[in-house]
């Protein structure tokens, strides 16, 4: 039996060869305006040499971008798919457009032709919503020939995008092909034959793949919001166009935005669950502003508790893990800042270093939350509990993930004052099948010791400074804050813990606060707190 995998790389190479029959568009319709947000700094390191992508670092002196030898596939994603043409925008001088042009030139040279690197219909729809954002960057001063090998690569594109984006599988990439596809059909003369179903398959993509609370089947913020920024950059070119907004894109957008909402924490960051990362700096407020969506705000979504007071915000995920590679294993994990900045933080997406980060990032040691005997729980249901009052709002969940291999429920209490001073939670491990009540009670009491031990584990961001003192942890934020951690039941100790984050190039040492106990028969718990000193 063929490889799935090595059919699909076959076939979209077989696609990106025909797509050269059509006759290439000549000129521009409309000039769309780049909306990502760029950095003069990440473009300083390109004029440099220096690459910084998904969370790698290569030094390339006097070589092209297109010679190096990319770390991991999300490298290779980040070279291809051009986004990086928005930092050395953000710079804009005529060195940075040279580079631009320089390497643009060199991709078409190189697998613009017969080469299938990097011809996989996100990574096209995401190249030609670059190039079109960036055109009036990037054609300025070449010359007629360069010109015209720029015009016909992306009918090229276009093509390609065309003929091969119905086999491509629901999610976010689909709609990234699609959206090039919009912006194709509305920018380029010659290519408005891709519109009609560009907008059609969006509104399909839009009723199936997000569902009716405007949540993804793979649970993950980052995700769900990379998706919400593509179909409010839709909207806008569409309305800059004199179009109307397709009312099932209208209607995802109001579904997706209170929702997106209640997923950002206190420093704006989204919480970084099932393989997401905290999302690009300022790019979901910026989406959310121009949707111009007013709605209610929600503390529930996509299996997600909001818990919000003063200036402590809350985010715990209060579902069953989705079945997908990316998902964690870690039910009723939290993550916590205080004002703008973070506290609490999991270790965060590994799938950039490799499949042994991945597996690691994923279990629930590098989560906050529990784990017995050193396992993670196994995928099993959530049930859940909130309610609220003039002094604190309250949430309780139950976790199943351990009753198959240990006969153990884990439930978690979490209490937030509405002064935004105090942050408590009592976890309670107990049996799913009570033991039959013993008829001599000095019997039980003449047996030896036994139960499982387990442990709490709450990872602090690297900002945070953290020392044991008198049976607790105080914990400095940045702004010089201190806030105390407490608990009852259990060992305290304070251990070595990791940050990933896609923006540095390795892992941020960091500390975290670990908490163990044994069960029991009987219910055993662990109360704590964070509390502002």
């Amino acid at each position: 039996m063929p490889n799935p995998a090595t059919s699909t790389k076959k076939q979209n190479w077989r696609f990106a060869r025909l797509s050269s029959l059509r006759a290439a568009p000549h000129s521009f319709l409309h000039h769309p305006e780049p909306r990502a947000i760029g950095s003069s700094i990440r473009g300083e390191a390109l004029l440099a040499h220096r690459f910084v992508f998904a969370g790698h670092r290569v030094e390339a002196p006097d070589s092209s971008i297109w010679n190096i030898r990319p770390p991991s596939a999300a490298f290779l994603v980040s070279l291809q798919n051009f986004c990086w043409l928005d930092d050395l925008a953000a710079i804009g001088d005529k060195a940075a457009r040279k580079r631009a042009q320089l390497w643009l030139l060199e991709w078409i040279e190189a697998f613009g032709q017969k080469n299938g690197m990097g011809w996989h219909p996100a990574l096209a729809g995401r190249r030609v919503i670059n190039w079109c954002a960036h055109a009036m960057f990037l054609l300025k001063g070449l010359t007629p020939k360069q010109s015209n090998a720029v015009f016909k690569s992306l009918g090229r594109h276009v093509n390609f995008l065309s003929n091969n984006w119905k086999k491509t599988p629901e999610g976010l990439g689909k709609i990234e092909a699609l959206a090039g596809m919009v912006y194709a059909g509305l920018s380029l003369e010659g290519c408005e034959y891709a519109l009609r179903p560009a907008l059609k398959g969006l509104a399909s993509a839009c009723t199936g793949w997000i569902d009716t609370d405007g949540a993804i089947p793979s649970r993950n913020p980052e995700e769900l919001a990379g998706a919400f920024v593509l179909l409010t950059w839709v909207a806008k070119l569409l309305a800059d166009n004199g179009h109307p907004v397709d009312s099932a894109l209208a209607a995802a957008m109001a579904r997706m935005a209170p929702g997106l909402r209640a997923l950002q924490l206190g420093d704006g960051s989204l919480g970084r669950f099932h393989g997401g990362g905290r999302g690009e700096a300022g790019l979901l407020d910026q989406a959310l502003s121009d949707a111009e969506i007013r709605g209610a705000s929600v503390n529930s979504f996509m299996g997600y508790e909001r818990l919000a007071s003063g200036r402590i915000t809350a985010l715990v995920d209060a579902a069953a893990p989705p079945d997908t590679p990316t998902a964690h294993r870690a039910p009723l994990a939290f993550e916590l800042t205080v004002g703008c900045w973070p506290m609490l933080g999991n270790c965060g997406p590994g799938q950039t270093r490799g499949a042994g980060w991945a597996e690691a990032c994923a279990t629930g040691a590098a989560h906050n939350t529990l784990t017995i005997e050193g396992q993670s729980a196994a995928p099993a249901p959530v049930s859940l509990e909130r309610a609220h009052d003039l002094q604190s709002v309250w949430l309780s969940a139950v976790s199943h993930g351990f009753a198959q291999s240990f006969n153990l429920l884990h439930e978690r209490r979490l209490l937030m004052a509405t002064n935004g001073r105090q942050f408590t939670g009592e976890d309670r491990v107990f049996p799913l099948n009570p033991p039959a009540e013993d008829a001599a009670p000095w019997a039980a009491l003449s047996r030896p010791a036994r139960g499982h031990g387990f442990m709490l584990h709450f990872h602090l961001h690297p900002d945070v400074k953290a020392e044991k003192e008198a049976g607790a942890v105080l914990l400095t934020l940045p702004n010089r804050e201190v806030w105390a951690f407490k608990q009852e039941g259990g060992l305290l100790c304070l251990e070595p813990s990791l940050y990933l984050d896609r923006t540095y190039t390795e892992p941020r040492p960091t500390k975290q606060i670990v908490v163990a106990g044994r069960t029991l028969e009987y219910v055993s718990a662990i109360r704590w707190s964070f509390t502002r000193l």
